[in-house]
């Protein structure tokens, strides 16, 4: 199989030299600026350099907000690149569209196992009825990142972080700045900046949105409390004043973090990168997100995945077989501290090196991972935090519209699958 697949491959670009014409690879990221643009360039340059006159890639750039919403408008219109990243938490959604191109076949003739390759999680993500239709890019998970230099100044040991969601809150009033007006000039914590989401607080209070049927449930009255609180702590800090202190920061060089504006925030692993990049001197730490109950993060990441629909099958799994080669996720890790896919990369001795410092910085961290039959949960459980955040609805009645709108999901997607 993998000589057939080598000389398949090998003819194709053997036509495409001698028509003087190299195949195009439309492929589609969310690397778009900072030290992520700069490496994947760098990444896609090399591929080109090395396959010119076989294969071109040609790549466009979409920012994370814009991204979800281009890729569905063009998958709906069947108008979807070659290659494309995705959301890894949901590859069997698509897959069982037809959508996706089954990769297996393509591993095997090309010796690449995925069992040897891939951490067995990811790996189980990207399967879908005995098939692979995507491959793990990079997983990531989420951590408290807290400002040394702005604990100092509130009389806080840097050393000695939070470790329980009480001393969150307390640790942050403490680090709290507000100018004349009242208004927020350094915020110790705000739950609304970074990767700071509800249902991570609901993991945290021991709840859970699987019962013990399997059934996705979202009001439950713990979670319904859980909503609760939440809301009552941002009216505590103040809605408007967070909107309006989070609207003087973006991303990268103008995060807040970054700035020095925010004593604690809740960040992906990979945002020591922008650390390095654009605050090489800032003196932070990074931990376990504090919680009432139980330790708790929310783990997802990135794939890699080809549309079923392509004409350039075989160019298409040679780039994306470049992207998780170990070579390539090497340089992703070191770059942009990305938790790559790729084990046997992972596992080189230098690399385990660079982040020993980074991981003794906190406890052994405890995953939930949530799998739900819905695929519009977490967009769904979002709406309904910001519908009793802005005080459209009660807590209660925004979790219960959002149960009937999961339910209504689940029962469309068996219809048709």
């Amino acid at each position: 199989m993998k000589k057939v697949f080598l000389i398949v491959f090998l003819s194709t670009l053997l036509v495409a030299v001698a028509f003087g014409a190299a195949t195009k690879v439309k492929f589609w990221h969310m690397y778009l600026s900072g030290p992520s643009k700069d490496v994947m360039d760098e990444i896609i340059a090399e591929f080109n350099e090395t396959h010119k006159g076989m294969i071109e890639v040609e790549d466009l750039a979409i920012s994370f907000w814009d991204y979800w919403d281009k890729i569905g408008v063009a998958m709906a219109a069947k108008q979807e690149p070659d290659v494309f990243l995705h959301d890894l938490g949901n590859v069997g959604m698509r897959a069982s569209t037809g959508i996706l191109l089954d990769l297996r076949p393509f591993l095997v003739a090309a010796g690449f196992d995925p069992d040897e390759v891939f951490f067995e999680g990811p790996l189980q993500m990207c399967s879908y009825e005995g098939g692979i239709y995507a491959l793990p890019l990079e997983t990531d998970v989420r951590l408290l990142f807290y400002n040394k230099d702005l604990f100092r100044q509130a009389g806080l040991d840097p050393e000695k972080p939070p470790t329980t969601w009480e001393e969150l809150l307390s640790y942050a009033e403490k680090l709290d700045v507000v100018d004349k007006n009242g208004d927020y000039d350094v915020i110790g914590f705000n739950p609304l900046y970074g990767q700071s989401y509800f249902w991570m607080y609901v993991w945290g209070k021991g709840e859970s949105f699987i019962n013990e049927s399997g059934d996705v449930v979202v009001n439950t009255p713990g979670i319904i409390q859980a909503l609760e609180e939440w809301v009552a702590l941002i009216d505590k800090m103040g809605l408007e004043k967070l909107l309006a202190f989070g609207a003087n920061f973006g991303w990268g060089a103008a995060d807040a973090f970054i700035a020095g504006k925010v004593g604690m925030g809740i960040q992906v692993g990979n945002f020591i990168a922008d650390l390095a990049t654009y605050a090489p001197d800032l003196d932070y730490g990074i931990v376990q997100i504090p919680y009432p109950v139980q330790k708790a993060t929310w783990s997802n990441g990135f794939s890699l995945e080809l549309s079923s629909r392509t004409k350039n099958r075989i160019e298409a799994v040679e780039f994306a077989l470049y992207l998780l080669s170990d070579e390539v996720q090497l340089k992703l890790a070191h770059s942009i501290s990305s938790l790559i896919g790729n084990k046997r990369a992972a596992y080189k001795s230098d690399l385990f090196e660079d982040r020993v410092e980074d991981a003794g910085r906190g406890p052994r961290i405890e995953i939930q991972t949530l799998r739900p039959r819905g695929a519009t949960l977490y967009e769904t459980l979002q709406v309904a935090t910001e519908e009793a955040i802005y005080g459209k609805k009660t807590p209660e009645r925004a979790l219960n519209d959002a149960q009937k709108l999961i339910e209504a999901e689940i029962q469309k997607y068996k219809m048709t699958h």
